[in-house]
């Protein structure tokens, strides 16, 4: 994808190639490496230079642009599975696109590296960014438009936020990927100015409309990351081990003997989850778990209703009286629920499959 510039735009950018504010740029682009086998299967990091900033110029070169007036972006997305929304108001029209897909890079801010720079070795990491053109056709001076960046950061962060989209480095929710970058520009030409680009002007709010659809729409075509595919407890439960593959190994372990196939042990899981009920009980659990960790509720809170949701579920599925462990000892960790919550399920799957 290659914006060519019509004029005169001030312009930030979060890349290497000319990052920062600059107001001479011509070109910008978003490169796509969605379909290179070795990228994807992480045989080689597909640096095109010694570094990140050749790399990127070599990319602009090969697509016929000058690399000392262009910035870009680079992502495993397919270009194709982009999307654009945009809000307009008294003549200004705020745009985004943006491609995204974090299924497998998702990462919150603060997880534990998994890059030591210093060190100078090859960077493979999954594939999994979400990068973002915002386009205003106003003027701004390069302090607003940095700030629209930061709304533009916030409400791609909500959009994931809302779609309870997990880190794969850590028990969290997801604040992006390691990768995401973000492009914005304004009209230098434009006789409307305007200052400021926070969430109380009328400009953060177009802002953070546009990037929220703009990320939500473009994680549902990359990889369909939507609201019906997250609100399974398989989606939610990815960060704490209750994902698919994770079920099915201790399935795998504790029933040995099981001869069903591993088709019918997949689809008997996938029919759970399907039972909005138990997804949503599920889905208050771990939340529940979230706010002790972050130390908002007591242990004792998350105790008492944590047996009232495990006691709901063993009901619903005629599991008899659930008696668990829960909350016996003097040790407090999540751990412990999470092993209840997953013997439950584990025991439901098994009847399940008769």
């Amino acid at each position: 994808m290659i914006v060519c510039f019509g004029g005169r735009r001030g312009v930030v950018s979060s890349s290497n190639l000319n990052g920062g504010y600059r107001a001479d740029l011509r070109y910008a682009f978003n490169h796509s490496v969605g379909r290179d086998p070795d990228i994807l299967q992480k045989r080689c990091p597909g640096l095109k230079g010694a570094n990140i900033i050749e790399h990127y110029a070599a990319i602009a070169t090969e697509l016929g642009l000058d690399p000392a007036y262009t910035t870009g972006m680079g992502t495993a997305a397919l270009i194709e599975n982009h999307a654009c929304a945009e809000r307009s108001y008294h003549g200004v029209t705020v745009q985004a696109v943006a491609t995204a897909g974090i299924d497998d890079n998702g990462g919150r801010a603060g997880d534990k590296a998994s890059y030591d720079e210093f060190e100078r070795r090859s960077l493979l990491l999954p594939p999994g960014t979400i990068n973002i053109f915002l386009f205003i056709n106003a003027r701004l001076d390069a302090g607003a438009l940095t700030r629209a960046m930061i709304t533009a950061t916030e409400a791609k962060t909500a959009a994931l936020q809302e779609l309870m989209a997990p880190s794969r480095y850590s028990e969290g929710l997801a604040t992006g990927s390691g990768t995401d970058s973000l492009i914005a520009v304004c009209n230098e030409e434009s006789e409307t100015v305007l200052y400021g680009a926070g969430k109380h002007v009328l400009l953060g709010e177009m802002i953070g409309q546009s990037v929220k659809e703009a990320v939500t729409r473009a994680l549902e075509l990359q990889s369909g990351m939507n609201a019906q595919r997250q609100s399974s407890f398989l989606q939610q439960g990815l960060r704490y081990g209750l994902g698919t593959e994770a079920l099915l190994a201790c399935y795998r372990a504790e029933h040995p003997e099981a001869r069903q196939s591993e088709e019918a042990r997949r689809e008997a899981l996938e029919r759970l989850a399907a039972d909005g009920h138990l997804s949503a009980q599920i889905a208050s659990l771990l939340h529940l778990v979230d706010q002790w960790r972050w130390g908002l509720i007591s242990w004792a809170s998350l105790v008492t209703l944590a047996q009232l949701g495990l006691v709901y579920i063993a009901r619903r599925y005629q599991m008899g009286a659930y008696i668990g462990a829960l909350g016996q000892g003097e040790e407090q960790r999540h751990e412990l629920l999470l092993t209840e919550l997953r013997c439950l399920l584990l025991r439901i799957l098994h009847k399940t499959l008769g």
